[in-house]
């Protein structure tokens, strides 16, 4: 009975540290993602100044990729 009860409780505890991992893993992807959608809508805007229209498409691409 008592290997059956460290047997469950291990698994919860690996359950739980699993769950924390991905909070964790989905936080740093939220960032990550929030920086990318910055940096390309400020090529967009400065494509948009210079008229470059490759980069502006390129960015754009990128932007609806995140």
């Amino acid at each position: 009975m008592e290997k059956k009860t460290i047997n469950v409780l291990s698994q919860k505890r690996a359950f739980l540290d699993a769950i924390n991992d991905l909070s964790a893993d989905m936080m740093l992807q939220d960032s990550i993602n929030e920086h990318y959608r910055k940096l390309y809508n400020e090529k967009i805007e400065h494509a948009l100044i210079d008229k470059d229209k490759d980069s502006f498409i390129k960015y754009t691409h990128l932007l609806n990729e995140l």
